[in-house]
């Protein structure tokens, strides 16, 4: 299914079920409170080891808190990322989630649709570009050496890779998210 249906139907689906897509925020479209690194890390790996998500939902709900969006949404919008969009091992959902996130936080600061687009493009194509040069690749099988369409894949993932090799990844990519919101 090409990107702009799947948003499509998404967006209708959630329409259909009476779900709203707006998010809250506590700061307004000019400034946000100072993004705390550390924190966002931390976060990040919280929700990954501890709280049962995925790395696309970890990262999105660590910038969700460091930019002071708050939506039932999050971070349930980016569970169909993980492991490579739907287990497939395609693109690392860390790159899905932060992607996410530049352009919730470009859409707090610009009210040209144009310009935010601009905007969040660039920066997801930074990200996406430090990731690969870190880690020499940006497809989630052959970042973690599993197929998670597998039962064992999943099962050696969730007991063993995700603590000793996805963490390194989160925490990568949110100090390099970070850096990008802090910029803004």
């Amino acid at each position: 299914m090409e990107r702009r249906q799947m948003l499509k139907t998404c967006v209708a689906a959630a329409t259909t079920a009476g779900v709203t897509l707006t998010a809250t925020a506590r700061a307004d479209r000019k400034t946000f409170a100072p993004i705390d690194s550390k924190k966002m890390v931390a976060t990040a790996l919280e929700c990954l080891t501890t709280g049962g998500q995925g790395c696309s939902e970890s990262i999105l709900s660590a910038g969700c808190q460091a930019l002071g969006i708050e939506s039932d949404l999050v971070p349930g919008i980016a569970m169909g990322l993980a492991g490579g969009v739907g287990l497939r091992g395609r693109i690392c959902g860390l790159l899905t989630g932060s992607s996410m996130v530049a352009s919730l936080a470009v859409a707090k600061k610009e009210k040209d649709y144009a310009k935010r687009k601009m905007q969040s493009l660039q920066i997801t194509g930074r990200l996406f570009d430090k990731f690969a040069q870190q880690f020499g690749s940006c497809r989630c099988r052959r970042l973690c050496g599993l197929d998670l369409t597998t039962p064992e894949g999943r099962k050696k993932l969730n007991e063993e890779v995700k603590f000793q090799v996805c963490t390194r990844y989160v925490r990568q990519a949110t100090k390099s998210l970070a850096r990008e919101l802090m910029a803004l």
